[in-house]
């Protein structure tokens, strides 16, 4: 027995010895899943690591950074609590613990977090920009002003800190300094989304309403599928008395975002007015059922089924709006009139007393009461995205409609459909195809198996190695810089790629590759650049962004086009380059040369389901819906489940 005993004692110290020399490895592939946005598998590799070693800060910060971009914010803020009190100079963990803390409107606690950070590393401006943003929010405009102008110090090129500056500003009702810090912004981006919106905000509260909508109209320019633009637009339309127009507008927001209930809520007000009432009472229903606690909803369905001679439902909803919220005089009093109408005379006349009592006590202490009390308040006005927040939870915006991606090399084992049917056309094809499989890469829009950051340096130092004595050096320097754009070094990719063009200039996948490469460059930096709290770690802990906008402008999608039209003049019927260019033109939004690419792809071949799914994502984008619904339905028929969402929200009519 005790020799049996010993044996299993052996046998278990083995696997914790084997999983603590494998530590390392599950960190990089946790890492490399994380950087892949594959949240759940890198929660995974870091579970095993915590398993092994519980005192170790990094896997814990980590994972909360997987459990934040899964909208998990009680799991990631527990995270790195825990990643702090292991290693409690962590900054990065205070750091994300307090935009963690933001999402959860732990105002007070997330100011804590930047103010211990700003001790340990006061010369990064985007912790006091978060401490400005956990001022404002707690409306300390004053203290909110000093940390943008204490981030403005450190980098005079921070957008973020000028529209949020702006924004404080504008809260403080410095409406002129706010216009100011918005044009600096734009300065800096002209396609800054965040400041337009808040821009038209501005300009519509100023009455200049063609100005506030030039913003929003701009905003629909740059994202043809931002909801918010449309629900701010529809405000403007409402105010100039183009009720229509305002519904329409509305309309889109909630194709784009069918959950959105301010959307939803503003539509059936606006229905209302134009006597559509039973629809304004299915969107007040859709409002009710996503947010089951909003007061207004029952009461302006309340409203309009007495309108309407629904004295039983009227009278539901104003109860369900006193059981909410006891001290909601007016729902008092429209019950009142309902059970006038119902012949309830007692009843009719204690909801009058208890609505008057509520009213006297409300002039006594008008302060402490909430604003549902006051009779004088219209209950069937128009939310806007400045006095949302108090009744509207938002969307889930992870939702979005996003087009299919470039084709490209990638790891894996089973190349795309659609070049096994080029390889079996054209020999050099499948000479090509084979070259490239040997070393694990193969042609796909979606990279399916995520390689260890290990692994790829691994493999980047052997084709180094085997570069002098490599019959075919174009070949290896085009294979090493893929594996280094995996990496995210773009730096050395595109140096690599170069030397390969040098030594074959004819040679339509080095093209193909420096196209592909330099897209993604330009796409990673502005992801790294956009405003909207996404928590990202560099894979290699380690930041080559200086070097790459030194090296060349990252906004200049033109090089990319030149590398895949190259592309296309040496090999036509290589068709993936023509794609490429399809999703270029897209992301600049020239619209009408996309669609002309897309044109070219189809006909060359018609089962090519991501382009007819593009296409039809343009054309919606142009409001040419119609065409844009048709190839949605062949790219669902030919196999893009996605198709079917676009449909839904789209094509309905």
């Amino acid at each position: 027995m005790k020799k049996i005993l010993l044996s299993i004692l052996f046998f278990l110290f083995s696997l914790i010895s084997l999983a603590q020399l494998n530590v390392n490895y599950y960190l990089s592939v946790g890492r490399g899943k994380l950087y892949a946005q594959k949240y759940n598998d890198a929660i995974d590799a870091f579970n095993i690591v915590i398993k092994v070693k519980p005192k170790l800060a990094d896997p814990y910060f980590l994972r909360g950074i997987a459990k934040f971009n899964l909208a998990d914010y009680m799991g990631a803020e527990q995270d790195f609590t825990k990643a702090i009190e292991l290693k409690p100079n962590h900054t990065d963990a205070l750091k994300n613990r307090g935009i963690t803390r933001i999402n959860l409107k732990k105002y007070y606690l997330a100011l804590n977090d930047f103010n211990q950070a700003i001790k340990l590393y006061a010369i990064d401006p985007e912790l006091y920009v978060f401490r400005g943003l956990c001022n404002i929010n707690i409306n300390h405009y004053k203290q909110a002003l000093y940390d943008f102008n204490q981030s403005l110090e450190i980098t005079k090129q921070n957008k973020k800190a000028y529209f949020y500056r702006g924004l404080a500003k504008h809260y403080s009702e410095d409406t002129l300094g706010a216009l100011n810090d918005y044009d600096k912004a734009l300065k800096i981006d002209s396609e800054y989304v965040p400041v337009y919106i808040n821009k038209g905000i501005l300009y519509s509260e100023w009455h200049k309403y063609d100005s506030a909508k030039s913003c929003f109209s701009r905003v629909i320019e740059i994202d043809p599928l931002n909801a918010s633009a449309y629900i701010n637009r529809s405000l403007v339309s409402y105010y100039q008395e183009k009720t229509q127009i305002a519904v329409h507008d509305l309309d889109t927001a909630i194709q784009i975002e069918p959950d959105n209930s301010l959307a939803l809520f503003n539509r059936a007000l606006l229905k209302n007015e134009l006597k559509q009432k039973r629809d304004a009472i299915l969107d007040l229903d859709k409002v009710i059922q996503l947010n089951p606690q909003n007061i207004l909803s029952y009461f302006n369905r309340g409203l309009i089924k007495q309108e309407i001679d629904d004295l039983q439902g009227a009278f539901i909803d104003f109860s369900r709006a006193i059981e909410i919220y006891p001290d909601f005089a007016k729902a008092y009093i429209s019950r009142a009139n309902v059970r006038q109408q119902l012949n309830d005379i007692q009843g009719a006349l204690a909801d009058r007393q208890r609505a008057e009592n509520i009213i006297a006590t409300v002039q006594k202490n008008k302060e402490s009461y909430a604003s549902y009390t006051d009779t004088s308040d219209n209950f069937r006005n128009l939310i806007t995205l400045k006095s949302s927040n108090r009744f509207y939870n938002h969307p889930n915006y992870n939702q979005r409609i996003e087009p299919e991606g470039n084709f490209a090399f990638t790891t894996g084992k089973q190349n795309s459909e659609y070049f096994e049917k080029i390889a079996a056309l054209h020999d050099n094809m499948e000479e090509h195809k084979n070259i490239y499989a040997e070393y694990g890469l193969v042609i796909k829009n979606k990279n399916e198996e995520v390689m260890s950051i290990d692994s790829l340096k691994i493999k980047v130092a052997a084709l180094e190695n085997n570069y002098k004595s490599s019959q075919n050096k174009y070949q290896n320097l085009i294979q090493t810089a893929l594996y280094k754009s995996y990496l995210k070094n773009y730096n050395g990719a595109l140096s690599d790629l170069d030397l390969a063009i040098k030594l074959k200039s004819d040679y339509f996948l080095a093209y193909f590759c420096r196209g592909n490469i330099r897209s993604e460059m330009i796409d990673y930096i502005k992801l790294l650049d956009q405003e909207n709290d996404v928590l990202l770690i560099d894979p290699q802990q380690q930041s080559n962004i200086k070097t790459i906008k030194e090296q060349e402008s990252y906004t200049d999608y033109q090089y990319v086009i030149n590398d895949f039209l190259k592309a296309i003049d040496l090999s036509p019927e290589f068709i993936f380059s023509g794609f490429n260019v399809a999703n270029t033109y897209l992301k600049t939004r020239e619209y009408k040369k996309a669609i002309t690419w897309y044109n070219k792809i189809i006909k060359y071949d018609n089962t090519f389901a991501e382009a007819y799914y593009n296409r039809g994502l343009t054309y919606i984008y142009l409001k040419q819906n119609e065409n844009g619904c048709m190839d949605m339905s062949k790219s669902g028929e030919l196999g893009i489940q996605n198709a079917y969402v676009v449909i839904g929200r789209f094509c309905e009519n």
